[in-house]
C-alpha cells in the first residue's frame, strides 16, 4: 500500500453537532489518512480526537475578522512548517481560516460546506481560495459557488438501534421523566435559535397536544450560551415546563430514537444560522429506526420524508410555525399513522449509503486535490503497458528493463508497436519477448504515434491502459502508482501522470526550467506559481495529459474515439479532452512520474517546439492556439515598443523579469547557476518557435480544409 495521505483538519467548533459527528464517523471508516487536528474552540470534540489517538492542537478564534486573521496566519506558519498534503476545513468558520492560510502556504485545501450559513459573497470568497469542496446535502452543490463541489452525504450509522424498551430506560436515567400513556416527542441537536426547538415547545401548549412530551437531546453551544436558559422559560411561561426534560448531549444518541414516538428536525431561519439542514442526519437515523419525522420545508429532508409518489415517512411544517407541529403532532396520535409512517422511513432510508462508501468518496477527493489520487491504496487490477517506438534502439533496452519488474500483478503486459524501424529496435525488443511472455511486439509500418497507440490498445488485453514513450524512464512504482490511483472509489476514466524535465549543461537545464511544470509545484503551489502557472505559463493538469505517462480505461479510449491519428503532435492533449467531452473524469496523479531527457542543443529544441506548434495549429483547440498567439503577440509588442524610448524599454524590462521570474526562482532553488543567464534567451527561442509552428500548422489546417474531398478529423494536442 502507498503512503496514507497527511490531512491537516482544520474544525470550527468543539461541540459535537452534526458536522462534527459526520466528519468523526468517515474518519473511523478508513485507514487511508493520516490525520492531525486544529480546533477553533475547546470542547468534547478534543476529546473524542484524543480517544482515537489523533494529535490536536485548540487555538481558540473568535468571529472577528481580526481574530479569524490571527488565526490564518498562524496556521500558514505551521502548514509551511508541516506540509501536509492536504487541509480539510470542516465548516464555514474552518474554511475562512484555512483556506487563505493554505493558499499562503502552498498546500491544497478543501472545505466542508454543511448547510446554508452565510450563503452569499462569503462563498465565492471561498471558492476562489479552496481547491476543493464538498457538500453534505444536494442542493449545497450549487450554494457552495465551487465549480468542483461533489455530494459526500452524511452516511448511516453502523450497527443497531436499542429496543424501544431499553432506549426508554436509557433515556429515563438521563433525566427525562416518561409517565404512564405520554407520547415522546424527541429532538437531538445543540442548543442554538436555528434549530427550532422552541416552535417544538409551544407546540406542547397547543389544545390537543398534553399527551405529548418533549426530550431535548444535545449539548449546548458557546456560540449561544443562553439558549437552554431561554427555552427553559419559555416551556415555564407556556406552562409545559414539566413536560420538557434536557438531557445533554448522549453518546450514540442516533440508538436511543426507537424510544420516541416521533422525532422533530424544525430548523428555520433566525439571522444566527442556517436557514435548512442541508440533509438532516437525525431524520435519516429516525427513518432508519422506524420513527415519524416531523420536518420543516421545503428542503432536503422534507423531500426524503415526504418523497412524490411514496408513502410519506412523516409530517412536513413550514419553517417557524408552531401550530403546524401542533397539528401533527395531534395527528401523529394515532398509532396506526405512526406504524404506517415508520414503514415507509425505514423502505426509503434502506439504501443509503454507509460511512464506508462516503469515507472512500471524501478521500478520493482529498487525494485527488492533493494531486496524490491513489494515495493509501494498493491496486490489484491488471495493467495493459502500451508504447510506440520507431528507431529506439539506443534507448529502448532502458525502457524495458525499468518497465518488466513493474509487472507484478497477473495478466499484467507490455505492448510494443513498432512504426517501421530501420535499426535493431525490434530485435531488440523481441529478445526481452523471448525471455518474457508479458512482452509483445506489434508491427505497424507507417504508424505515426497516434495510430500505434490505438493498434496497441486494440491488441491490449486489459481495461486498464497505460502509456510511456520510448526516451522516458519510468520510476520504479510508476506502473503501481498508476494502478493504486485506479483503485480509487469511482475511479478516474483519465488518470494523468507527471515527468520530470533532465537536462545537461546550462543551455538544457533552462529549457527544462522554462518549459515544464515541475511535480513538487503541482503538490504545493505557492501563490506566485499558482497565478504564474495560470496566466504565463502552464502547469500539471489532468484534463491535459502527455503520453508520457498516463494511463485510462478502455471504456475512456472507446468513448473519446481514440488517439487522433493525424495528428503527429499535440494528439495526447486533445485525446484527454475528448474523454473529459465524453463525460469521464480525469485525475492527476503526481506520484506517478517519468524522467525524459531534453533535447541536447538549442537547435534541436527549437525543431521539437516547431513541430509542437504545427499540432497547436492542426488541432484548432482554442487553449492551445490561444497560448500561442498570446506569445507572438506579446514578442511583436515588447519589439515595436523597445525603440519607442526609456519609459517603453524599461516596461518591456520589468514584463521579461515577470515572465522569467518563476523559471529564475526554480534555477536559484535547484543551484542551477549557470542555466541563470541563459533562462531568458532560451524563453524567446521555445515561444517563438512554437508560434510559428502554430502559424504554419494552422495555415495547413486550412488549406486541408478547402482541398476537394477533404475530410475532417478530430484533433488532438500535447
Amino acid at each position: 500500500m502507498t503512503r496514507p495521505l497527511r490531512v491537516s483538519v482544520v474544525a470550527s467548533h468543539g461541540v459535537l453537532g452534526g458536522a462534527e459527528m459526520w466528519l468523526l464517523s468517515l474518519l473511523d471508516s478508513t485507514d487511508r489518512l493520516a490525520v492531525d487536528v486544529v480546533l477553533l474552540a475547546d470542547g468534547p470534540l478534543r476529546d473524542e480526537f484524543a480517544r482515537r489517538g489523533v494529535p490536536c492542537t485548540v487555538r481558540p478564534t473568535g468571529r472577528t475578522a481580526v481574530s479569524i486573521a490571527g488565526a490564518a496566519a498562524w496556521l500558514m506558519r505551521r502548514l509551511r512548517a508541516d506540509r501536509p498534503d492536504v487541509v480539510l476545513a470542516n465548516g464555514v468558520k474552518a474554511a475562512s481560516v484555512a483556506a487563505p492560510a493554505a493558499w499562503a502556504a502552498g498546500v491544497r485545501c478543501v472545505w466542508v460546506k454543511h448547510d446554508h450559513s452565510h450563503d452569499g459573497p462569503l462563498m465565492a470568497l471561498l471558492a476562489l481560495l479552496s481547491d476543493g469542496c464538498v457538500v453534505t446535502g444536494p442542493e449545497l452543490v450549487a450554494a457552495s459557488r465551487h465549480r468542483d463541489a461533489v455530494l459526500v452525504p452524511f452516511p448511516a450509522p453502523v450497527g443497531q438501534a436499542l429496543p424501544r424498551d431499553t432506549a426508554r430506560k436509557v433515556l429515563l436515567r438521563s433525566g427525562v421523566r416518561l409517565d404512564e400513556g405520554e407520547l415522546l416527542l424527541l429532538t437531538v441537536a445543540r442548543l442554538v435559535g436555528y434549530k427550532g426547538l422552541d416552535d417544538a415547545i409551544t407546540a406542547l401548549a397547543q389544545p390537543g397536544t398534553s399527551r405529548w412530551r418533549l426530550a431535548v437531546v444535545g449539548p449546548e453551544d458557546p456560540a449561544e450560551p443562553g439558549e437552554r436558559r431561554r427555552l427553559t422559560e419559555l416551556a415555564a411561561a407556556l406552562g409545559v415546563a414539566g413536560r420538557v426534560d434536557f438531557t445533554g448531549w448522549l453518546g450514540e444518541a442516533w440508538r436511543l430514537l426507537p424510544a420516541a414516538d416521533a422525532v422533530a428536525v424544525l430548523t428555520k431561519p433566525t439571522g444566527k444560522g442556517p436557514s435548512q439542514e442541508s440533509f438532516g442526519a437525525v431524520a435519516l437515523e429516525a427513518m432508519l429506526a422506524g420513527v415519524p419525522v416531523i420536518t420543516t420545508a421545503p428542503g432536503p429532508v422534507s423531500e426524503r420524508v415526504a418523497a412524490p409518489g411514496a408513502d410519506p415517512a412523516g409530517i412536513t411544517v413550514d419553517p417557524g410555525q408552531a401550530d403546524q407541529v401542533a397539528d401533527a403532532l395531534r395527528r401523529l396520535e394515532d398509532q396506526t399513522v405512526r406504524t404506517a409512517m415508520g414503514s415507509a422511513g425505514r423502505r426509503s432510508a434502506a439504501a443509503h449509503p454507509g460511512p464506508e462508501h462516503s469515507a472512500a468518496l471524501l478521500v478520493r477527493i482529498l487525494a485527488e486535490t492533493a494531486r496524490l489520487t491513489g494515495a493509501g491504496l494498493d491496486g490489484t487490477a491488471a495493467v495493459s503497458v502500451v508504447t510506440t517506438v520507431k528507431n529506439e534502439a539506443g534507448v529502448i533496452d532502458r525502457l524495458m528493463g525499468l518497465l518488466v519488474p513493474q509487472l507484478t500483478v497477473k495478466g499484467d503486459e507490455i505492448v510494443v508497436v513498432d512504426g517501421g524501424s530501420t535499426d535493431d529496435t525490434v530485435r531488440r525488443v523481441e529478445a526481452w519477448a523471448s525471455r518474457d511472455s508479458r512482452v509483445r511486439v506489434l508491427s505497424a509500418p507507417g504508424a505515426g504515434i497516434s495510430a500505434g497507440r490505438n493498434a496497441g490498445i486494440r491488441a491490449a488485453r486489459n481495461s486498464l491502459i497505460a502509456c510511456t514513450d520510448a526516451g522516458c524512464y519510468p520510476a520504479p512504482d510508476w506502473l503501481a502508482r498508476l494502478r493504486a490511483a485506479a483503485a480509487e472509489a469511482e475511479a478516474a476514466g483519465l488518470l494523468t501522470g507527471v515527468y520530470r524535465v533532465r537536462g545537461r549543461g546550462p543551455v538544457t537545464h533552462a529549457l527544462a526550467l522554462v518549459g515544464y511544470p515541475v511535480p513538487e509545484e503541482a503538490r504545493h503551489p505557492g501563490p506566485w506559481t499558482r497565478v504564474w502557472c495560470r496566466f504565463l505559463g502552464r502547469d500539471f493538469d489532468a484534463t491535459l495529459p502527455t503520453g508520457r505517462s498516463v494511463a485510462f480505461t478502455r471504456a475512456a479510449w472507446e468513448d473519446a474515439g481514440g488517439f487522433p491519428e493525424h495528428l503527429r503532435t499535440a494528439e495526447d492533449v486533445l485525446f484527454g479532452q475528448a474523454i473529459v467531452a465524453a463525460g469521464h473524469r480525469a485525475a492527476l496523479v503526481s506520484s506517478a512520474e517519468v524522467e525524459w531527457e531534453q533535447r541536447p542543443t538549442l537547435r534541436q529544441t527549437a525543431a521539437m517546439y516547431f513541430h509542437y506548434g504545427e499540432g497547436d495549429g492542426r488541432s484548432a483547440h482554442p487553449l492551445l492556439l490561444g497560448r500561442d498567439t498570446a506569445r507572438a503577440v506579446a514578442y511583436a509588442a515588447a519589439a515595436a515598443a523597445v525603440p519607442r524610448g526609456p519609459a517603453a524599454r524599461r516596461a518591456t524590462l520589468a514584463a521579461l523579469l515577470v515572465y522569467v521570474s518563476l523559471p529564475l526562482a526554480r534555477a536559484v532553488r535547484e543551484r542551477r547557476w549557470t542555466a541563470v543567464p541563459v533562462i531568458p534567451v532560451v524563453a524567446a527561442v521555445r515561444d517563438v518557435a512554437k508560434a510559428a509552428g502554430a502559424a504554419r500548422g494552422l495555415v495547413e489546417r486550412m488549406r486541408s480544409a478547402r482541398a476537394p474531398g477533404a475530410a475532417s478529423g478530430s484533433g488532438g494536442s500535447s
